[in-house]
């Protein structure tokens, strides 16, 4: 029998409870079911990297074992205790005791016209999850999600429409990138040659309100026995909810920062991001120019084009008033839409007109148009549809029941 952390279950039937030694079973379609988490035993790559050696080491075994482990869990990217070839037994069946290997298992993948790839995964208690993959000009990125849902009710956020249903552990963070990763590898991107990729915390959720699981993904992204990324290929995207940059204050990597704007004042900002807009525009403002001058990295502050919303002139020349000659960056996104009649993008003229009066004034200024438009890469889209689908067919099935109840 594997130890395997868990497999497809056929038919997509769900989770029962398992025997001794079993592989672990995803909960499949059957949406809404949801198994505790405290009845999971934790995910090995959730430990932080200085917790791991000592935790070896506390059980007798030399120090090397735990380099052994590290390369295992990151270099390889293995899903099954058995590949562990060079592990003693002992130690296997040790780990495979206290910890599960396997926290996310592959669902969906799309692949858009632009060479996005869109990925949707399966969590151990039934939720599910988006990554995406995007074919920069230079190397790839990684779109990883942070939490199951989100909290911050952005409006032209598809995942903020279901509210949050839990935090994702660091191992689940972790994971998303390895099967990216190992997506890359089976499928290059030849123009990139052997560039290694970046890795951004912009998918479902908002990393500073999972901060401690954050920080051990990240501790293993950087360490050199985990990912031994550089921190410059690491960005954090936040909509700067209450208190969350203060986090990162303290923080010893100079990993970059992305904020979410929604506005260029308090109440414009309030209309599209109630929660983040909690917070005074200026003090996040504030607290985003300490954190680019101690990390000597430029903050890059993301700003959506929202038809009739957010691309009038006159906020232009507000947010120029707010960001020139600040260590910022501007990113102007039009509105990936994702309900039909809601929220419309901004047209392309309004778009131009607004960039250029950043531009005039000084201020560094990009348009970034969202890739896999086609596939419904943007944040929470495949799931959301996913679920509306289920909740369809689980309709009509209702539906014919009643129908021939009452034939």
């Amino acid at each position: 029998m594997s130890r395997s952390g868990f497999t497809a279950c056929a038919g997509g039937r769900g989770v029962r409870r398992l025997s001794a030694g079993e592989p672990r079973l995803y909960a499949g379609d059957r949406e809404g079911f949801r198994e505790p988490m405290s009845d999971l035993r934790p995910l090995i790559r959730s430990v932080p990297p200085e917790n791991l050696s000592l935790e070896l080491a506390d059980g007798g075994h030399p120090t090397y074992r735990s380099r052994q482990l590290s390369r295992w869990l990151f270099d390889t990217g293995a899903m099954n205790w058995d590949e562990m070839s060079n592990l003693p037994a002992r130690l296997r069946d040790e780990l495979a005791g206290r910890y599960e290997l396997q926290g996310l298992a592959p669902g969906e993948r799309l692949v858009g016209q632009d060479r996005t790839r869109k990925f949707l995964f399966h969590l151990r208690d039934g939720a599910t999850v988006e990554s995406v993959l995007i074919p920069m000009e230079q190397h790839a990125t990684f779109c990883i999600s942070t939490q199951v849902g989100c909290t911050m009710a952005c409006r032209f956020c598809a995942t903020a429409r279901g509210g949050l249903e839990r935090n994702l552990v660091a191992g689940e963070i972790i994971e998303q990138v390895l099967h990216l990763r190992a997506d890359l590898a089976a499928h290059p991107v030849v123009e990139h040659g052997a560039r290694q990729f970046n890795v951004v915390l912009m998918g479902m959720g908002e990393p500073l309100d999972n901060w401690s699981e954050v920080v051990t993904a990240l501790a293993w992204f950087i360490a050199r026995d985990g990912l031994a990324m550089s921190a410059r290929r690491i960005q954090v995207s936040t909509c700067a909810p209450r208190g969350g940059l203060e986090l990162l204050h303290d923080y010893p990597h100079p990993i970059g920062l992305t904020i979410s704007l929604g506005g260029t004042t308090d109440a414009e900002r309030r209309a599209v991001m109630p929660v983040a807009a909690r917070q005074p525009l200026s003090v996040t403002l504030a607290a985003a120019e300490r954190y680019a001058r101690r990390s000597k990295r430029i903050v890059t502050l993301a700003y959506v084009l929202i038809d009739g919303v957010t691309d009038r002139p006159e906020q232009a020349h507000r947010l120029v008033a707010l960001v020139r000659r600040r260590p910022f960056k501007v990113n102007l996104i039009p509105l990936n839409e994702f309900e039909e009649g809601r929220l419309a993008a901004a047209g392309d003229s309004a778009v131009q007109e607004f960039q250029s009066i950043l531009a005039e004034a000084g201020v560094p200024v990009f348009v970034r148009v969202s890739g896999g438009r086609d596939i419904g890469a943007a944040c929470g889209q495949l799931r959301r549809r996913r679920r509306d689908r289920l909740r369809r067919g689980k309709a009509a099935k209702n539906q014919r029941s009643r129908d021939n109840g009452s034939a």
